[in-house]
């Protein structure tokens, strides 16, 4: 009796520990299920928003709300004046807004861009700063080439400079249409400049005399 009373408290402890291990698994597995739903959630609900922020960045670059945009853009815009090349293109290129939305689009999935890396840098940026979504406009370096010595230069009717090398950069623009003009006390020469993707150092040549 006591041999058979031993072999059925075996068969318990067996069967005890076997039903551990299969409680032990389904726990194991229903946490991992639990952490990639939780997970799937968080990326679609991150991607909604993302989405979301694009659309309203869109929509006041089409209304060409400075104040909204002011919130929007992460960079100086003191005046309106500095965003006033980027609604003349915009208003001459329609498209642009499509190509803003799709390189934003292409953002959220593939952030592949690193700042000062690439000679290509996207029209906008887009990046998370303390939980807000800002758009971080590319610079582009403008230089001007001339053999023109003591030319004044103007970029959309302000004044940068004089020349007094061949290679002269002029400054830092974001994304716009912009008119480059190099007067001399004979003449005057202006050049148009598109900054809206493609490379970041740009060189306007002027003619000599």
């Amino acid at each position: 009796m006591d041999e058979q009373g031993g072999l059925q408290k075996e068969a318990m402890t067996r069967s005890e520990r076997r039903k551990r291990k299969q409680r032990f698994v389904f726990v194991c597995l229903l946490f991992v299920v639990s952490a990639c739903v939780v997970g799937a959630w968080g990326v679609a609900k991150q991607k909604t928003s993302e989405q979301k922020v694009i659309e309203q960045f869109i929509i006041a670059l089409r209304q060409e709300d400075v104040h909204t945009l002011k919130q929007f853009i992460d960079a100086p815009l003191e005046e309106k004046a500095s965003l006033l090349p980027l609604f003349a293109y915009l208003r001459k290129h329609p498209e642009g807004y499509d190509q803003i939305r799709k390189e934003l689009e292409r953002q959220k999935d593939d952030r592949v861009y690193i700042k000062g890396l690439t000679s290509t840098p996207p029209i906008f940026l887009m990046k998370l700063s303390q939980g807000t979504y800002k758009f971080e406009p590319a610079l582009y370096h403008v230089y001007v080439r001339t053999n023109e010595q003591g030319a004044r230069i103007f970029v959309n009717n302000t004044y940068v400079g004089k020349t007094n090398t061949s290679l002269m950069k002029v400054g830092e623009y974001v994304p716009g249409l912009y008119e480059v003009k190099m007067v001399t006390d004979e003449r005057e020469q202006t050049k148009r400049m598109s900054l809206f993707g493609g490379e970041r150092t740009r060189i306007v040549h002027f003619d000599s005399n």
